[in-house]
């Protein structure tokens, strides 16, 4: 029979009786949105290429909701990242930056609130997402008067082309009234740029100026909610990229040439405003 374990022993090695490993901290909401602060009046949004699953919050399903989707625009996280990075380097500034990281499955922050998600334990993360993106259209207003907001998706229907959605002018209002159309379809503003580059834009530039926009992709909740008609003054626009735009080998190079786009719209509408 062996020796009864001592008390000298267990003084030596108390934690045998009583260790357990220390829990992870639970993830937080704002773990699941990428947030850059900006010092430019161009903010970028990317709600829908999210690959993070959220604990506890249940999938959607359809609740009698018109063109519900819970798909991911694939790609398009990743385009932001480069998008904001060239950006950077050519104006040797920052844009502000809003990215949602969780997936679509769990909630849709193109949505109103009450079509955004079907389960409360969502709301955080909604918060999340929307809190930093309505600041960063404060700041902007507030210091420049004036900005741009891109909000950028992907779409299947046209897959070699951009889709222009601002609900037909509507979310643009300021930047129509001040510069004329030029500002929207010409040679400087941000998708005439991408239509000289070679990309197919739709409306196409040289279409009529009450030309409508694709009935699919004319604009969602964030650019109805931010959009220059609205109390933020930010011109928003919904930028639909088509699949070939958005492929794992080709969105880098869709991403420089949007970068180069956005370059040369602040050049021409915005530079002058900076305080």
């Amino acid at each position: 029979m062996g020796r009864p374990f001592s008390a000298a022993a267990a003084l030596l090695f108390p934690a045998l009786a009583v260790f357990t490993p220390a829990a992870p901290d639970a993830p937080k909401p704002a773990d699941f949105v990428s947030v850059q602060k900006g010092t430019l009046p161009v903010i970028i949004s990317a709600p829908h290429g999210g690959r993070k699953k959220i604990p506890d919050v249940p999938e959607r399903v359809a609740t009698g909701l018109t063109n519900f989707q819970t798909v991911r625009d694939e790609n398009t996280a990743e385009l932001v990242e480069k998008l904001v990075a060239e950006i950077e380097k050519s104006l040797n500034a920052k844009p502000w930056v809003v990215v949602a990281r969780f997936e679509r499955k769990h909630l849709d922050v193109n949505r109103s609130r009450e079509q955004a998600y079907e389960s409360d334990k969502a709301k955080p993360y909604y918060d999340a997402y929307h809190d930093p993106l309505a600041a960063a259209c404060k700041a902007v207003k507030e210091k420049y008067g004036r900005g741009i907001l891109l909000d950028i998706h992907g779409q299947s229907v046209h897959q070699g082309s951009i889709c222009r959605g601002t609900q037909n002018l509507k979310t643009v209002k300021l930047l129509k009234d001040r510069e004329g159309m030029a500002a929207i379809r010409g040679k400087n503003s941000v998708l005439g740029r991408m239509e000289k580059l070679g990309y197919k834009i739709l409306p196409p530039g040289d279409s009529e100026e009450t030309a409508k926009e694709e009935a699919q992709f004319t604009g969602g909740h964030i650019v109805a909610t931010y959009g220059s008609h609205t109390a933020f003054a930010i011109d928003a626009i919904q930028v639909e990229l088509g699949t070939e735009l958005r492929a794992r080998e080709q969105y880098a190079t869709t991403a420089k040439d949007l970068a180069e786009s956005v370059r040369v719209f602040y050049d021409a509408y915005l530079k002058d405003e900076k305080k």
